[in-house]
């Protein structure tokens, strides 16, 4: 060591410097490929960024309908209530021409696997036996319960979490031609009475962990 001099020094450490600095230098390099690599793969069509806005308004939706169908689940009777007399606009309905029932809890499976649910159950009951209907006015109702649809349009429609279930109606006209004909016409009348209307919603039960 007494005959080293600074040259010799300089020479040392550059033998131990340079593999170190060679490495890290390969080291930045295969960062540097990484880091162009995944720009690419994030700005093509399809790519990474695309994904991550799609996602976003997923979220984005899924929280905005938390917030509007909110009502739906707490308060089903007033839900139903706006969403029909929505649907029958025009047709001359009102809140005493029909009744709502507290939902009902049944039991269920979810579809595809065995974890257990339960369907809440809601039965409109038109209660004017007199009361005859349009099939544009059967659609418009079943519309507006599934869909969410808000009246006046103030905001777009998300998708509602109640579910047409049973649906049950007859031709006006029924009565007439099992007592006076002995074939229906070819064409009946657009005269429906509602027997039979629920809708239903699931909702996943949670495992109790002992």
């Amino acid at each position: 060591m007494k005959n080293l001099d600074l040259y010799k020094v300089i020479v040392l450490l550059s033998l131990v410097v340079l593999p170190v600095g060679y490495y890290l230098c390969m080291g930045i390099e295969d960062e540097i490929a990484a880091c162009k690599k995944a720009i690419t793969e994030a700005t093509r069509n399809g790519g990474t960024l695309e994904q991550i806005g799609g996602l976003q308004k997923k979220v984005e939706l899924v929280v905005q309908g938390s917030l509007q169908t909110s009502d739906a689940t707490n308060q089903p009777r007033i839900y139903f209530e706006r969403q029909i007399l929505a649907g029958a606009a025009g047709q001359g309905l009102n809140s005493n021409d029909f009744g709502l029932s507290d939902p009902k809890e049944e039991p269920a499976v979810l579809t595809g696997s065995k974890q257990r649910a339960a369907d809440y159950v809601v039965s409109v009951d038109w209660k004017r036996k007199d009361l005859q209907v349009k099939l544009s006015f059967v659609y418009a109702v079943l519309f507006n319960c599934e869909s969410g649809a808000r009246a006046g349009g103030g905001s777009a429609a998300l998708q509602s979490i109640w579910k047409l279930r049973e649906l049950e109606i007859q031709n006006g006209t029924d009565d007439r031609l099992a007592t006076s004909f002995k074939t229906p016409p070819p064409e009946l009348q657009d005269t429906w009475v509602i027997r039979k209307m629920t809708f239903a919603r699931r909702e996943p039960k949670k495992e109790r962990r002992g």
